[in-house]
């Protein structure tokens, strides 16, 4: 058997706000850059995508499809009517069909020039039973994000709740980029799932497309290994989920709904009777002062959860009184069945990594994510020192050293789980500080 780095949860041009320059060999060749072998087609349920796609994979012996050197798997996302995301994978085409004819009578988008996410008017678990009937695979995508996830503030708290007795027809969860399996495994409905570390790209571009990634264990690159793999069968496995901290992600701190500033508690250098009655508002963020900042946290997360705490910044802007919401972090720990969390013995390890064109970026200090310097430079250490995934977590550091000592520094602190973060939260990434 063979490792696999794959990256199953993409979108394609029929999606909102995805990138139109975004097809196969715009997807192969940041593949090669980043040292991806199976990619996800995105949105194969969209009637031109599927078309697209149909015509330009190769499908070779055992069910196996590719275009040039990178290998395929046929996936969409789609959101039921509980608002909630799922990934879907797929055999073939003739079960992408066939799903499709079953959910299009309950869709008014799905075969519709921008219906690459389809929204389906069905619940999760009739969602489920005719994916998986009709020889496809389903589990819950971005499974924590306070939007159209699973188990956002004030839906579900189970797998079970949410799916009912389909529940047992979920083979997989997809974390999403603000959650990882330190954060995931507090919670005990999750024990026998399989983590899936996805990009959820909308754009070619290599810092979406394979920002998180998994590292397969098969026999080859096809739809039934990904399935044995998933289930942990015939020793086909999930060695290791990659993927950005959590704190990098756009949702991991709460929020305000309104005017999307993070929440945080700082200690207060005099006694506050009151608490938050003491706060400071920036441009991205309301800090709290406390007297204990981390007790403090807990009783404003638990009156969040509850719907009881309004933005002081919107109420100061604008007289207005909106919700705060919780982020990835708070949610988790109102649900959490355990304090600490308890991996199951088939967990692989789960790498917090920094995608090596967020450090050039962080070490130049240039805040453009289009900036050509950064591009030029992500090129030529990939030119030198070979495929992203290989320099973040394989090659040597004093290999990246003699090439460039200020990343080498930045690689062996987040391997070491020293990078210090500004927490994303509300729509907007977080971001890295260094002092390395």
């Amino acid at each position: 058997m063979k490792t696999y780095n794959t990256d199953l949860h993409l979108h394609s041009p029929h999606s909102i706000a995805v990138s139109q320059k975004l097809n196969l060999d715009t997807m192969v060749k940041t593949s090669e850059k980043k040292g991806l072998d199976i990619l996800s087609t995105g949105d194969i349920l969209q009637p031109e995508w599927m078309k697209y796609m149909e015509n330009n994979l190769l499908k070779e012996e055992g069910g196996v499809f590719s275009y040039k050197n990178v290998n395929f798997i046929l996936q969409t996302e789609i959101e039921d009517e509980e608002s909630i995301h799922h990934v879907v994978f797929f055999p073939d085409f003739e079960s992408v069909r066939e799903v499709q004819n079953k959910l299009e009578p309950s869709s008014k988008n799905i075969l519709d020039e921008w219906g690459g996410r389809p929204r389906v008017n069905l619940s999760p678990a009739e969602i489920v039973d005719i994916v998986t009937d009709l020889g496809g695979i389903i589990g819950p995508a971005h499974a924590f994000t306070p939007f159209k996830a699973i188990f956002r503030q004030g839906r579900f708290k189970t797998l079970e709740e949410c799916y009912q007795d389909a529940s047992k027809k979920i083979d997989f969860l997809e974390l999403g980029l603000s959650a990882n399996t330190e954060l995931a495994d507090h919670l005990e409905c999750l024990e026998d799932i399989s983590f899936l570390s996805n990009s959820d790209a909308h754009s070619q571009n290599p810092r979406s497309l394979g920002r998180e990634f998994n590292k397969f264990l098969l026999d080859s690159p096809s739809f039934e290994e990904i399935l044995q793999a998933l289930r942990r069968k015939n020793s086909r496995k999930i060695e290791l989920n990659v993927g950005l901290h959590p704190k990098l992600g756009k949702y991991y701190k709460m929020f305000c709904g309104k005017c999307r500033r993070r929440i945080l508690f700082k200690k207060s250098k005099k006694q506050i009777s009151m608490p938050f009655s003491q706060y400071s508002i920036t441009e991205n963020f309301v800090i709290y002062f406390a007297n204990d900042p981390e007790s403090s946290k807990v009783e404003y997360i638990n009156n969040v959860a509850e719907k009881k705490i309004t933005c002081p910044a919107c109420k100061e802007e604008t007289g207005n009184n909106y919700k705060i919401k919780l982020g990835v972090s708070e949610r988790i720990a109102t649900i959490s069945t355990y304090d600490e969390p308890v991996h199951p013995d088939h967990r692989p390890k789960y790498i917090n990594a920094i995608p090596l064109i967020d450090i050039i970026r962080a070490l130049k200090g240039i805040k453009s994510t289009n900036s050509k310097t950064v591009n030029k430079a992500y090129n030529k250490i990939i030119e030198t020192l070979g495929q992203e995934f290989y320099i973040l977590i394989d090659l040597p550091i004093e290999e990246i050293s003699k090439y460039d000592k200020e990343i080498a520094d930045v690689i062996q602190a987040f391997r070491n789980d020293e990078i210090t973060y500004t927490p994303g939260g509300g729509g907007t990434y977080g971001n890295i500080k260094l002092d390395v």
